[in-house]
C-alpha cells in the first residue's frame, strides 16, 4: 500500500534550530534523516521538506502499517504526523487504459 504521510514539529521541537544552538544532546543530521532511505520493510518513494512551516511530507510504501510508525518513531516526538493511505492515481490511469487518451 501508498501512504501519504505529513509530519509537523515546530520550532521548540526542531533538532536543526536544537543542533545550530549546539545543543549536545541532539542527534547528528546522518542520523535524525536517516528515516527518508526507509528501509526493508518501508520503502520511501518521496521526501520533501517546508522548512519555513518545519513540516515534512513524504510517499512511502509499505504492507504494514506498524512498521511505518516504527521507522518515524522519532518523528512523533516532535510534532504531529498523520499516515493516510492514498491511491497510485497514474497507476489506475494506465490500469483503466485511459493514458494518453
Amino acid at each position: 500500500m501508498i501512504f501519504h504521510v505529513m509530519a509537523q514539529h515546530y520550532w521548540d521541537t526542531c533538532v536543526g534550530a536544537q543542533r545550530a544552538k549546539g545543543d549536545p544532546d541532539v542527534k547528528p543530521r546522518v542520523d535524525t534523516q536517516r528515516w527518508v532511505e526507509g528501509n526493508d520493510k518501508v520503502k520511501v518513494i518521496s521526501a520533501i521538506g517546508h522548512q519555513t512551516l518545519h513540516r515534512i511530507f513524504a510517499i512511502v510504501e509499505s504492507d504494514d502499517y506498524a512498521e511505518i510508525q516504527a521507522l518515524l518513531a522519532d518523528e512523533m516526538w516532535r510534532g504531529p504526523i498523520e499516515v493516510l493511505p492514498v491511491n497510485d492515481m497514474i497507476a489506475q490511469r494506465k490500469g483503466f487504459g485511459e493514458w494518453g487518451k
